[in-house]
């Protein structure tokens, strides 16, 4: 989902993204660095409980088709790798 449908789902079940975070006692910034970058597997599934849906179906490309969250390993940069 774009990150604009996902606060106007919010919004339509009648709270702001602030309100969502404070409910939840967590930060606002972490409620919105949800919609648009990787985030914690707790917060998707706020956000996704709150609006009815499944977090795979919010991020397809974090999650796989069973909805399990897709770990991403950090490559080590050209110059760290043994030659």
């Amino acid at each position: 989902m774009h990150p604009e449908d996902i606060k106007a789902a919010i919004r339509k079940k009648g709270t702001t993204l602030a309100e969502l975070a404070a409910n939840a006692e967590v930060s606002k910034q972490a409620i919105s660095a949800a919609l648009d970058r990787r985030s914690s597997e707790r917060i998707d599934q706020l956000i996704a409980d709150f609006i009815g849906l499944k977090p795979h179906q919010i991020w397809p490309s974090r999650y796989n088709n069973k909805g399990k969250r897709i770990r991403y390993r950090a490559t080590p940069a050209a110059s760290q790798v043994p030659a």
